[in-house]
C-alpha cells in the first residue's frame, strides 16, 4: 500500500504496470479464453485425425491381420525377388492353417526350418485356395506360389475364412499390390 501524506514524495509505481501491492506475475497468471480455445481445437484435431489409425490397430479383426500380413509378404517377396535375383516360394497349408515363405534352392532341412518359423493362423481361422488344383484335379490341402526373379509371380485367390465371414485376397501376377476383398454376402 502507499501512503500519501502532505509533503511526503508521492507513491511509486511498480515496474511493469501493475498495481501496487499485487505481486509481480499475479496479474498475468492464468489463460485467456482465446488460448482455451485454440489449444482445444488442436488437440480436437489431433484426435479427429488419430482416431482411424488407432482403431485399426486396436479394433482389429485377426482376419484382417492375416489378410494384410500376407498382402505385405507377398509384396516384400515380389520385391526381394527382383533385387536378389533369386526364386522365392510361399507355402500355404490349408489342412495345417501354416503360411511359410522359402527359397527355391533350400535344402529340406533349411526348409522345415523355414516351416516352423512361418505363420500360424488363429485356431478359428481357415484358409482356403480354390485356384489351386492338385495333380489329379482335386483340391491340395498345400499349395505353392512361386515369385520369379524378374519381379513377377503366379496368380492366386487365397480365402480367409472366420466366423462364416470371407476375405478374399487376390494376387496378380504383374502387379505387386494384393486386392482385398471383403465378402458382403456372408456378413463382412
Amino acid at each position: 500500500m502507499c501512503n500519501v501524506h502532505v509533503g511526503t514524495e508521492p507513491c511509486e509505481r511498480r515496474e511493469g504496470g501493475t498495481a501496487p501491492g499485487i505481486p509481480r506475475g499475479r496479474a498475468e497468471a492464468g489463460f485467456t479464453f482465446l488460448e482455451l480455445v485454440v489449444v482445444m481445437t488442436i488437440l480436437s484435431l489431433l484426435f479427429f485425425f488419430s482416431l482411424p489409425s488407432l482403431e485399426s490397430y486396436i479394433f482389429t479383426d485377426p482376419s484382417k491381420k492375416v489378410a494384410r500380413l500376407i498382402a505385405s509378404t507377398v509384396q516384400d517377396l515380389k520385391q526381394r525377388a527382383l533385387a536378389d535375383h533369386k526364386e522365392y516360394r510361399l507355402h500355404i497349408a490349408t489342412d495345417a492353417g501354416e503360411i511359410w515363405v522359402a527359397e527355391a534352392a533350400m535344402d529340406e532341412k533349411a526348409a522345415a526350418e523355414a516351416r516352423k518359423s512361418g505363420l500360424t493362423l488363429p485356431d478359428d481361422m481357415t484358409v482356403e485356395l480354390p485356384g489351386f488344383p492338385g495333380d489329379n484335379g482335386k483340391r491340395s490341402s498345400e499349395a505353392m506360389l512361386r515369385f520369379y526373379p524378374k519381379g513377377y509371380s503366379d496368380g492366386a485367390e487365397i480365402l480367409l475364412v472366420r466366423d462364416g465371414r470371407t476375405l478374399r485376397l487376390l494376387i496378380e501376377p504383374f502387379l505387386s499390390k494384393v486386392e482385398i476383398v471383403e465378402d458382403h454376402d456372408n456378413g463382412f
